[in-house]
């Protein structure tokens, strides 16, 4: 914030002074004419001449934010920050969920020590005690474990991969204690909170009755059972699982609710990354389709530029070049401002092809309208702007002009208002001097092109040209660092997927280990009694997969709309084959959980199992 503050009253010093170098700086070009007058008489036209062309010199101030790469940076960090302002909370309450059937589960399978204990004399604060200790120091621990990498190793991950795109130090990564207290804070008091319910729900028995196993809960006529067309046509086993999935409620929601997180979360991750990647053909496709953008000096004539336009296309390289004027300005509207680009065509029907002005909804070409100007639909969008509304705009010398926005044009980088070369002159009262030069070559490589524009930065007219390529190429990587983010955000919900399935099967099983005995002493099969358990699992899993691509999607468009930086419009879109992996993600992850699942259901103790403790 001190650093803030320091380059904005260095700027504000600067400026004092600006009149009065620009003054001075003008009166030494006068200086320097006048004596060019007195040296020779012979040199009197072409001095005058000079003078005549000598033009007011403009200072610009700039800070830091001015600089590309710096306020690229910047935007970059922001994007990261709004991503992070997201996904954190869905992962949260998730893992705080699988956490909490994890408890309840423990301090009910123990209800027979529990049970013992309260007939021995124990209190009920010396019993909860012993299982709020445990769930406590676990929660210390993974909490500890958990900041270190979140504090410590996604960061440095995410930074190596900015390290790729921008000349940073290594940065000095600490522990940001106030959020890991909130963190661990609201985590202790949900797992804590859910032991001691769960402890004092089992209190509330005699301890005879806590020593005895808990009875199984009664099955209950489904639904489904009313539907004679479809229970009919069920087999005895498919029967079971309906009946099965209902009876155990809790597992039943858990599991629905941690597989919709986790595949939404999934498909959010691979929405973004869409998103992202349909930028640069929007753009440099839909939006822009010129190949260089060529800027001319200050003071060469009329003449001049039309000659250099003709000479371009003479290299046989070149097939159209579209005039354009230029200008850097400021949009204002409700005391809000943006800093936007002013393209002037100097004919209007030449820059179809070179850039397309469209209608951000219908795609429709717009029509430059005389003294209205279009303004791209991102800066509309920060700035309030409609159709019809009346906007300020502010040049280099702060000098302001009120102009009706005729219509809202698409765009996904950067803010552009574009008027008509009429528009120009009547606004400004200036006449239209073209300063930009927009080419299309004729099927060029990269490298044919950046041989060209090498050639083209040689000529006397030129001060500056800009390869299309090399802004896509810029724009790519700066895409790429999100990305990466991306990557890190899909694997971690795979994983988190994977332990939501993990521990809700453990908990199936424990819950239901005399259930599953009785069926393997009946005479069920290893293959028979996995198919009976995975057989609910699977379904649940299908269940919340499909309700997670719904999630997903809306997930998605927040994350979106909460992460878009200033300077680009992202694409909404999801392409099918996103949907395709989310689910096999996910299903991979089942998978694997079923195998670990079938070897956990080979080694229940049939006579342990069913031992009575009465």
């Amino acid at each position: 914030m001190n650093m803030k503050k320091n380059v904005e009253k260095l700027k504000n010093s600067i400026e004092q002074i600006k009149s009065e170098r620009e003054n001075a700086r003008y009166n030494e070009l006068i200086d320097t004419a006048t004596k060019k007058l007195n040296e020779a008489e012979k040199e009197l036209i072409d001095a005058k001449a000079q003078i005549a062309d000598i033009e007011s010199p403009i200072w610009y101030v700039f800070d830091r934010h001015n600089n590309d790469g710096y306020d690229g940076f910047i935007q970059d960090s922001q994007s990261i920050k709004s991503i992070g302002a997201v996904f954190p909370v869905v992962f949260f309450v998730v893992a705080t969920l699988i956490s909490l059937t994890s408890m309840t589960r423990m301090v009910e399978e123990q209800r027979t020590q529990i049970g013992t204990l309260k007939a021995l004399g124990y209190n009920k604060f010396q019993i909860i005690s012993k299982y709020v200790i445990y769930a406590a120091v676990a929660t210390v621990i993974g909490g500890i474990a958990g900041m270190c990498v979140g504090f410590q190793l996604i960061p440095k991950i995410i930074i190596k991969m900015y390290q790729m795109m921008y000349q940073l130090s290594n940065p000095v990564i600490k522990f940001n204690f106030y959020y890991g207290a909130i963190g661990l804070g609201l985590i202790s008091f949900c797992i804590i909170g859910a032991t001691i319910y769960a402890a004092l729900k089992e209190l509330v028995n005699t301890p005879a009755a806590l020593m005895r196993p808990k009875s199984p809960k009664i099955g209950k006529r489904v639904f489904l059972e009313r539907i004679p067309f479809i229970w009919k046509r069920l087999s005895f086993s498919r029967k079971v699982t309906v009946r099965n999935i209902f009876r155990y409620k809790k597992r039943f929601l858990m599991t629905i609710i941690g597989i919709f997180g986790c595949t939404s979360l999934i498909l959010a991750g691979f929405g973004l990354k869409d998103s992202i990647k349909s930028i640069l053909p929007a753009q440099f496709e839909n939006v822009f389709n010129y190949d260089m953008q060529i800027t001319l000096k200050n003071g060469i004539s009329e003449e001049q530029k039309n000659n250099y336009i003709e000479d371009l296309k003479s290299t046989g390289k070149i097939q159209k070049v579209v005039s354009t004027y230029m200008m850097s300005s400021t949009v204002e509207h409700n005391e809000n401002k943006e800093d936007v680009i002013i393209i002037v065509p100097e004919d209007e029907n030449k820059l179809d092809g070179i850039i397309n002005i469209k209608d951000v909804k219908t795609k429709e070409k717009v029509n430059l309208k005389e003294n209205e100007i279009c303004i791209t639909d991102k800066a509309s969008q920060l700035l309030d702007i409609k159709r019809g509304d009346t906007v300020k705009l502010i040049d280099a010398n702060d000098n302001e002009i009120e102009v009706k926005v005729s219509d809202i044009v698409e765009n996904y980088a950067y803010h552009y208002v574009y008027m008509s070369k009429q528009t120009y002159e009547n606004l400004y009262r200036k006449t239209f001097n073209t300063n930009v030069l927009y080419t299309q070559n004729i099927d060029l490589t990269d490298e044919e092109t950046d041989n060209l524009s090498k050639d083209i930065i040689d000529d006397n007219e030129v001060s500056g040209v800009s390869v299309i390529s090399t802004a896509i190429n810029r724009m790519s990587e700066m895409m790429n660092s999100l990305n990466y983010v991306v990557i890190i955000l899909i694997v971690s919900a795979g994983l988190l997927a994977f332990v939501v399935l993990y521990n809700l099967q453990n908990v199936n099983i424990s819950e239901r280990i005399r259930e599953l005995a009785t069926i393997k002493v009946l005479g069920f099969y290893d293959k028979e009694v996995y198919s009976y358990v995975t057989r609910e699992t699977v379904l649940l899993t299908i269940i919340g997969i499909a309700l997670g691509l719904i999630g997903g999607y809306f997930l998605n468009a927040f994350i979106l709309n909460t992460c878009e930086i200033n300077i680009l419009r992202f694409n909404k879109i999801i392409r099918p084959i996103s949907y395709i992996y989310s689910i096999l993600i996910t299903v991979g992850f089942s998978i694997i959980v079923n195998i670990v699942t079938y070897f956990s259901l080979k080694k229940i103790d049939m006579i342990e199992s069913l031992k009575s403790v009465e």
